[in-house]
Order: structure tokens, then sequence, then C-alpha cells
């Protein structure tokens, strides 16, 4: 029907059409200029108050006002700063390390009051000393070699000017994952904090933010953007949390999700997120094997020798399609799901499971059947459909595959599948095509669908995630999406939650994950594998003009 093709298309380039906004917040004039208030007295009042915090005689009521006094004039500074350099302010800017010692070069560093949220719900905050910044870590030369799709990483920050007896005013920004307090002379002081500034600041910069549809029908379009990936560089004394996101969607979608758990203090303490982001146009038996090689990837690069036992502790969690790709990438013996496909009986036998196949074909559609399962100790599933979702079988689904174009090279592979003479022929070239389309494989009379029903699961703890709209008479119930018969598995445990498909966003399934997380982590402690390293300064001043505040950078 051309009409309903047309309407498909209508729909589709409305929502790939999006709206742009600045991926970094201008640094406009602080509303009190310098007329008003000079920067020498600014100065002057900030170190009154950093003389008054050291002061032993100040009544809680008044060490809370001289904090937030402090706090105010050094927003208005740093907002200076950022606005045009302030060359009349004497100040010497410290550089920021990580836990190495390595000094870390900021493109931009922002005040997080001036990061307004857009995609999340909530902003988390800590009051306590200080104000907290966003630091952006440029891509190019900044060590972070997973941030796929992205500009760079950033560093939640909290800026503190303080005042020694010799020598000029020192600006500090300290990294808030690594440090939560600071001394005042004898006194300690939390460090104030936005732990949701920093998560926002950097779903602006990716790239796969615009990406949902276009992963979808475009899958070719956005293989650069696979991958695994975190927000802050790796950090050996966490646990790894792996998200993977369903179909018509990227990494982002867990956006609130994880804003609102790094705002527990145990969840910070224990555990570090990272984002699988894949097409999703593509066939999950295809995204699972990029999964489980970019797992690999990762685990190669920063833990060569496997000696760090937080990855036996490793927490993988899948929403949706992405929850069918952990699914399977958790099966002991893979390629059993073949047992229902039109794939020769040869393939099944054991002697391929480590041995290549000459034939190049064949060996990529080895891989996809022939692999170790992903160690995990703890899967989440949320969402799931793992006996398929009936939505797919449905003319409108059926009509969006025909709008979906595969890459060039999987198109070659599938004709090139079809028309193999190894004792046998495979498929034919329109079966071949629908063999690489994710909706294909959602189906639950699918050869994936029905192959992963009573696949062999390694033993790992279990929890499952599922949304119910409302009906409240489960196992009857659905998520809209998916229902109860196709989410629910029988082993593990699992929550309803009052929520539709997207049951990430649900604060019921915040609630959950926090309690699952925390529960983990106290039977799993983890284990620090690197010395904590306090922040190294330099010994004499950076200068102005190679602070990322300074005027230019704009």
């Amino acid at each position: 029907m051309p009409w309903l093709r047309f309407l498909i298309f209508c729909l589709v380039t409305l929502l790939l059409a999006g709206c742009s906004t600045p991926l970094i917040p201008p640094a406009n004039a602080p509303s009190i200029t310098r007329q008003q208030q000079p920067d020498a007295d600014l100065l002057c009042r900030l170190q009154g108050e950093w003389n008054m915090l050291q002061q032993a005689k100040l009544t809680p009521q008044q060490r809370a006002a001289t904090q937030a006094a402090y706090n105010a004039d050094l927003l208005l500074l740093v907002r200076r700063l950022r606005h045009d350099g302030a060359p009349g302010v004497d100040v010497c800017y410290m550089q920021t390390c990580d836990r190495k010692g390595n000094a870390i070069a900021f493109e931009d560093v922002i005040p997080a009051a001036d990061v307004p949220l857009d995609s999340l719900e909530e902003r988390y905050t800590e009051p306590g000393l200080g104000v907290p910044m966003v630091g952006i870590i440029p891509r190019v030369g900044s060590n972070h070699q997973f941030a796929v799709g992205s500009r760079g990483a950033v560093c939640m920050l909290t800026a503190v000017l303080r005042f020694t007896r010799a020598g000029k005013p020192e600006l500090m920004h300290i990294p808030r994952y690594q440090e939560n307090t600071i001394r005042v002379g004898r006194y300690k002081y939390q460090l104030a904090a936005d732990w949701s500034a920093a998560l926002e600041m950097y779903w602006n910069l990716t790239r796969i933010k615009k990406d949902r549809w276009l992963g979808l029908l475009r899958p070719q379009e956005v293989r650069s953007t696979t991958g695994l990936f975190s927000i802050q560089p790796y950090n050996p004394d966490r646990i790894p949390v792996i998200l993977t996101h369903g179909l018509a969607s990227t990494a982002c979608t867990f956006d609130n999700l994880v804003n609102r758990l790094v705002s527990d203090p145990v969840i910070r303490e224990n555990y570090q997120f990272w984002y699988f982001n894949y097409p999703t146009g593509l066939a999950w038996t295809i995204s699972a094997r990029e999964y489980r090689q970019a797992i690999e990837n990762l685990r190669r690069e920063v833990d060569p020798e496997r000696k760090n036992r937080n990855w036996d502790k490793l927490v993988v969690v899948g929403h949706s399609m992405g929850g069918l790709i952990t699914h399977y990438s958790q099966c002991e013996e893979p390629w059993n799901l073949l047992r229902s496909s039109p794939i020769p009986l040869k393939l099944l036998q054991s002697e391929y499971r480590d041995k290549p196949f000459e034939n190049a074909e064949f060996e990529s559609l080895r891989k996809d059947y022939f692999f170790r399962p992903v160690k995990a100790g703890l899967v989440v599933y949320m969402a799931t459909p793992h006996r398929g979702a009936p939505l797919a079988q449905y003319y409108l689904v059926t009509a969006l595959t025909k709008l979906v174009t595969l890459p060039k090279t999987l198109l070659e592979e599938a004709y090139n599948i079809a028309t193999l003479q190894e004792d046998t022929m495979l498929l034919n070239p329109q079966e071949a095509y629908l063999w690489f389309t994710s909706i294909h494989q959602l189906d639950p009379d699918s050869y994936s669908i029905r192959g992963l029903q009573g696949l062999k699961v390694r033993n790992a703890q279990t929890h499952s995630i599922i949304g119910d709209r409302g009906c409240s008479d489960c196992p009857r119930c659905s998520d809209g999406v998916v229902p109860y018969w196709s989410s629910h598995i029988s082993w593990g445990t699992q929550t309803i939650v009052p929520a539709g498909h997207s049951v990430q966003d649900s604060m019921d399934t915040a609630a959950d994950m926090r309690k699952l997380l925390t529960d983990y982590a106290r039977k799993h402690p983890v284990i620090k594998t690197s010395a904590r390293q306090k922040q190294r300064v330099p010994s004499r001043c950076t200068g102005l003009q190679n602070h990322p505040d300074s005027a230019g950078k704009k």
C-alpha cells in the first residue's frame, strides 16, 4: 500500500529531524558587574570568608552562613573567569590530576549551575564547600579511548579558592569522584557536588543522542558509534556495569536511570557505568557478537593480565532487545540456537566451536553462534522479549522492515550465504536479507527466538524488571509492547513495576536497581586494586592564558 509507506516515511522524517541545541552552555556575563563589585573587592571578601571558615569559635549557624557566602562569591568569580578571563584577577591556577598523578587538560570548565537540564528529569546535588563544575576533557589526547560518539569525556569537579600565607590565591578544580572532603585549617568540609550536570553535559556532547531512528533504518551510517564507552575514564576500583539499550534507541535511554543511581553514595563508591551502543536495525545476533567483542577489547585494554577481580563481579543490564543480546551472550551452548534454522547441521558439530572456517562468509556466521559466554556475576533484564514480541508480526511493523537499509557489506554477505553450495543451500536471497534485520528476529516464530528457548544459561544471579501498563492482572499483563509471558523467565527473581515498555525511566525501576546493586555490593565487596593517590599540584602557576576559563576559548 503506497500511502502507508509514504505515511511511515513522513513519520520517520519528522522523528529524524529533531531540534538542535547548543552543545556547551555559553559563557554569559555575570549579573553582578565589575562596576558594582570590583574583582579586588571580590577576592578580599573571599579571603575573609576563607579565614573565617578556619576559626574554631564559629557556631554551626555561623559556619553554614560563611560557607554559603563563600560559595556565592566563588561562583561569581568563576563565571567572570569563564566569560572573559578576568585579566585583573591575580590567581594561581592549580593543575588537576587523576589518580595516577597525570595532569588533566580541560577544553572548558563550566559551572554546574549554568548547565540546564534537558534530558534529565531531576537534578541531584550535595551541599558542601565549593562550586560544582563540569570539566570537558577533549577526546584527542585525553587517554579516554572509549568515548564512543562523543567530543570527549567529562569530569565532575568542585572549584575551591584557597588562600595561603605566602603566594597568590590558588584556584583548584578537584575531581569529585576522587575526593569527598577538603581541609580548611583544622576543619574538614564536605565538598559540594552536582551529580547530574556532568551527565547532562555528556549527553549534550555525544552524537548518539540523535541516532535513535537512524540506527534502526540506516545502520551503516551509525556503525562508527558502535562500541562500549563510559562517561568518565576507566576506574579499576569499581565494579563495571554494562547497560545495553533496545530497538530504535541509543545508550542515552539510560540517562535518567543512571542519574538516579549515582545520586546514591554506595552506588558511586562501588560501580562504574558503561554503555554499549549499536545500530538497532541489525539482527541482535550480530550486535551480540560486537557486544562480546567490545567487552573483550575493553578488558584486554584496561586489564591485560586479567588480575582485576572486580571483573568477576561484572553486572550486565539489558533493556528490550538489549536484553536478548545480554541473554544470548550468557549462553553456554549458543550454537544450539541454530537448531531451528535452515543452516546445515554440520555447523552444529563440536569441531567448529574453536576451528575457523576458510570460507569468509561461514567464518563470519560461525562467530555469531560459537563463542564463550560473558562471565557476569549479576544479570538484569528489563522488559526483555525472551519469547519474542507479537508486535513484530503486525503489518505496520513488517512494513517498517522494508525501509531498513542494511550495510553494503552485510548485503553482500547475505547474498553469498544464500548461494553457498556446501552440501545444501542455506537460504534464498529474500530469507537471507531478513536474517540480518532486527525486527524479523523479534518475531516469536523466528528461528532465533525459537532457538533461544531452552538454551543453557551460565549460573549467575539474575533479576527481571517487568512493566505492567496498568492492568494489574499478571500473568496476563503487558508493558504495551512485550507481554508478561515473554518477559518472564523461570530462573532468578523479578519485580513488576507500573510502567510501559520504557521501564528504565520509571522511578520504581531506579529504586529496585538501587536496592539490587546495594545488596550485591554488600555481598561482593569491591576490591581496591590501585593505591588511592592524592591530587598532585605543581609548585608554580600555570598562567591565565593557558587555563580553559580564559577568553578566546569560546
